[in-house]
């Protein structure tokens, strides 16, 4: 299993009057880092300064010895971010859309891929026409393409009904076992404590906790 070495040094992030990440610090390398925390935690903001998404207002982000501020290029090569609502073309189709990204990625779109998920793509339904969990489901496909060195998911198992979870974390874990490092935004830590190695807990936009866990015991 990789590992992936992140590391925040007194890193904040606002957005005009509200602070989302405060003076945040800290190192871990894991394979599996999970980030919890309730409403307005901070949690989908910490993620989209990993994916390079936003740049912090102060402070430092290094991953895997890359300055994620200075280097984002760097960074985008070997990572793919799902963020909490998919960012899918609504008025193109789902197999459009895997051909689309396929193309901009330059990989070879694994067919197998969506019938693992159950994701049934219909040639002529238009995106914006999808269910939640259909749109979840695209947009984990279309984040595997091309076979990314570090996987980070905000909230990813939202709108999926409890079989497709089970399907999802069951593909997780092999990702995991492959290589595949995996950052990791839920409000449920029961949902991904068999993939957890590190567990960091975020308040009101401070890490309030870190733990270490031994994820073959499944143990949080």
């Amino acid at each position: 299993m990789r590992k992936m070495e992140l590391i925040f040094e007194r890193v904040t992030k606002k957005f005009s009057d509200t602070v989302a990440i405060k003076d945040v610090s800290f190192d871990v390398c894991a394979s599996c880092i999970v980030v919890i925390g309730g409403n307005a935690a901070g949690k989908s903001t910490l993620l989209k300064l990993i994916a390079t998404v936003l740049k912090p207002d102060e402070g430092k982000i290094v991953i895997n010895g890359i300055d994620a501020v200075k280097q984002p290029g760097l960074i985008r090569k070997d990572l793919s971010y799902v963020p909490e609502e998919p960012a899918l073309v609504e008025t193109l189709t789902a197999r459009e859309n895997l051909a689309l990204f396929s193309r901009i990625k330059k990989a070879e779109c694994d067919h197998g891929l969506p019938q693992m998920l159950q994701l049934e793509i219909d040639g002529r339904k238009l995106v914006r026409k999808l269910s939640k969990g259909t749109r979840r489901k695209l947009s984990l496909c279309m984040a595997l393409l091309g076979e990314p060195k570090i996987l980070v998911l905000d909230e990813p198992t939202n709108g999926l009904d409890e079989e497709a979870k089970r399907i999802f974390w069951k593909k997780l874990a092999e990702l995991k076992e492959k290589g595949v490092a995996l950052v990791i935004a839920t409000h449920d830590v029961e949902e991904v404590r068999m993939l957890a190695d590190v567990v960091i807990s975020l308040d009101k936009g401070q890490v309030v906790d870190i733990q270490h866990v031994n994820s073959a015991a499944s143990h949080i």
